[in-house]
């Protein structure tokens, strides 16, 4: 599975999309968002983590009319619900809930929509 994005859905400039995301309709995403589905592998003690190779790829989803502000992150294998907002510069490392606005690193509700 490549990327797959929603009518309407809007990508900004220099953002950087992984492999394995689906991003709905409707989604505003601000310039220079990371989306990643993968990382570096780091949990053998004995073995430098340049030699560890990456993760197992985790995809990533993006609900439908979901607001993505200014350099966020989002982590491998994180789900962001419908009608969310992602604060700018923020660092999403968990699934996000439906109407949920959060914020921070690591991005946390800071206030619900609905």
């Amino acid at each position: 599975m490549g990327i797959s994005i929603g009518d309407n859905s809007q990508i900004g400039e220099r953002s950087q999309i992984g492999a394995f995301t689906k991003i709905g309709a409707n989604v505003i995403m601000a310039p220079d968002v990371i989306i990643w589905t993968i990382s570096h592998a780091f949990d053998r003690t004995v073995i430098p983590i340049n030699q560890q190779g990456a993760t197992e790829i985790q995809p990533v989803n993006i609900g439908d009319d979901v607001w993505i502000g200014q350099r966020a992150i989002i982590k491998p294998g994180v789900t962001v619900g419908n009608h969310a907002i992602i604060g700018a510069g923020s660092i999403v490392t968990k699934d996000i809930p439906e109407w949920a606005i959060v914020a921070g690193n690591p991005a946390r509700i800071i206030k619900m929509r609905k």
